[in-house]
């Protein structure tokens, strides 16, 4: 697309709000990753993220401001990123400063966050143009090869190698996740691997979702089990860590495999054996 002569985002959309809105329903733009279950306003401590998002590449979390981006919004994307334990993040802007491009490369060289500045400009059309100002170094070689050989990470777990729970195809494809072949009503439990982490998500169903996950997580005392609330406005969800090393840690896929088995199966027997 040609753009010739640009306009201001904030002639398209009122407030930067908007824009948001407009984005989380967009995220392919971004081309950063495989996300979705996006929300904007998405709560980090007492303050509010513009867009979370979570996907096959782990969590996104991206800021954007109308105009030249300014330290503040660095300084939030930096907070955000680092309380949600974020795999990608992102600033969209309509111009950077050369010390910002530097300052985030650099972060790149130094992080296991993968950091973009994306810079967004709009024609006299209303049609948008995202650029990638900076972005993490790629070894597209080395990410074709990862993507190739991803179903070998579950060959044994889909072979019963770890256990018939999780043994057989799976349930979905979704996010290139895995979740046993037996479900209980209400509940699903997957088992989680993104580039650098591996998890277990929970998901809760129904209408009263947010009630039933209440009287679910005393089954797993904090003194006991480590775990997050990530749910957004329409999804009600539990994710408990397991390990930071993912898809990317190819040699450790032996010893991932074997705690994600574990403490899938650890959380799914408790919760059916409680027949709550």
């Amino acid at each position: 697309m040609n753009l010739q002569e640009t306009i201001p985002l904030s002639s398209i959309y009122n407030r930067e709000e908007e824009f948001s809105a407009d984005l989380v329903d967009n995220l392919d733009v971004l081309r950063v990753g495989s996300f979705e279950d996006a929300e904007t306003e998405s709560n980090v401590g007492t303050r509010r993220a513009d867009i979370v998002a979570e996907g096959e590449d782990g969590i996104l979390v991206v800021e954007n401001q109308f105009g030249k981006a300014d330290w503040d919004h660095w300084g939030r994307l930096e907070a955000y990123a680092r309380l949600r334990e974020a795999d990608v993040a992102v600033l969209v802007a309509e111009n950077f400063e050369e010390l910002m491009i530097v300052t985030c490369s650099l972060r790149n060289e130094d992080s296991t966050i993968d950091w973009y500045l994306i810079q967004a400009q709009a024609n006299g059309h209303k049609e948008l143009l995202f650029h990638h100002v900076v972005r993490p170094a790629i070894d597209i070689q080395t990410e074709r090869q990862l993507d190739t050989e991803y179903d070998e990470f579950w060959a044994p777990i889909r072979s019963g190698e770890f256990g018939e729970l999780f043994a057989g195809p799976p349930m979905s494809d979704h996010n290139k996740g895995w979740m046993g072949n037996k479900t209980i009503p209400g509940v699903e439990v997957w088992l989680r691997l993104t580039n650098r982490k591996c998890y277990i998500q929970l998901y809760i169903l129904g209408e009263n979702s947010r009630e039933r996950r209440d009287e679910l997580m005393v089954l797993f005392p904090k003194s006991e089990y480590n775990y997050t609330n990530n749910d957004t406005s329409k999804v009600t969800r539990e994710k408990f860590p397991v390990l930071d090393r993912g898809k990317k840690n190819r040699e450790d896929w032996p010893k991932i495999r074997e705690k994600l088995v574990a403490m899938g199966a650890d959380i799914y027997n408790k919760i059916n054996e409680s027949n709550l």
